[in-house]
């Protein structure tokens, strides 16, 4: 018996051995697995063009919710898109029905190309705890909105993700009370030929971006609640964008480090009213950037 007991021992470490290798392989097809996953598989913010429609183009219907911002650089219009972006719209209209972005300031601006609005100090921070609530609403994003020239976006305060959520597309962004409103990035050769470089179904939005103008690499990477329209509304979103704001670290938001901000500008009301109401001067930018 004390043979057979020496004996077991080399037979038990050969056959640790063999699990241990036939683990390390598991192992190995299971990391192999997972990055070709992870490479392969879509995320829920991947773009899908198979469907893709440009209602930003089209004509509002007379119920059409509308939000009219009055700033101390001039008047601009939106159209809300409640049916794409349901939760933010929703979110988006009680504050203004609350009065929350009276005297909110616009923050941020990236020459010519956007400006962010909404804070309610000149540097773009947030005042209280409450206002630290109510940057927690989930994005949405829609294949019907695209950021053109004069969408409204809600960019991404947080997200909530770990390697597995990110894995298979359960990773959840988070959107708050501020927001940014595009102009136009300089569409220039590079830039048009990645964009006619795009799959066939995507026709009709880059088609856009080329004639309208906006921000491609924006696209599904952040809600799009709300579009400007009317000559007036392109002309004030041209001002702001042009102008320079302070930072969060007290420089300017521009290209130029040393540019000295701008008097402050600030939203001083924001009302709600429809299509039918408003003044329905011409919808789409007056100019081309083709």
């Amino acid at each position: 018996m004390s043979k057979n007991k020496q004996d077991l021992g080399p037979y038990r470490r050969k056959q640790f051995q063999t699990y241990f290798q036939f683990s390390l392989i598991a192992i190995c097809f299971v990391i192999i697995f997972v990055l070709f996953y992870a490479c392969t598989g879509r995320s829920k913010n991947d773009i899908d063009y198979t469907d893709a429609k440009v209602i930003q183009m089209d004509e509002p219907a007379d119920d059409s919710p509308v939000v009219v911002f009055e700033t101390n650089k001039g008047t601009f219009k939106a159209i809300l898109f409640p049916d794409e972006a349901p939760n933010y719209c929703k979110f988006f209209t009680g504050l203004v029905e609350k009065g929350y972005y009276d005297g909110t300031y616009v923050y941020q601006t990236e020459p010519g190309v956007y400006f962010r609005a909404g804070s309610p100090n000149a540097d773009g921070t947030l005042d209280d705890q409450l206002d630290e609530s109510r940057q927690k609403v989930e994005t949405e994003t829609s294949a019907d909105l695209w950021p053109f020239r004069g969408a409204f976006c809600a960019p991404v305060t947080e997200k909530d993700n770990n390697f597995f959520k990110m894995l298979f597309g359960n990773d959840v962004s988070y959107c708050g009370t501020r927001f940014l409103v595009c102009n136009t990035i300089e569409f220039d050769e590079e830039t048009k030929t990645e964009l006619a470089d795009t799959d066939e179904s995507a026709a009709a939005v880059t088609d856009t971006f080329l004639s309208w103008g906006g921000i491609p690499n924006y696209a599904q990477q952040m809600t799009i609640f709300a579009q400007a329209y009317g000559k007036e509304s392109f002309s004030v979103i041209d001002t702001i964008t042009g102008a320079a704001t302070p930072s969060e670290n007290g420089t300017t938001a521009t290209t130029v480090s040393t540019a000295k901000s701008d008097a402050p500008i600030q939203i001083e009301t924001i009302t709600l009213t429809t299509w039918v109401e408003t003044e329905q001067d011409a919808y789409v930018p007056e100019n081309s950037i083709s």
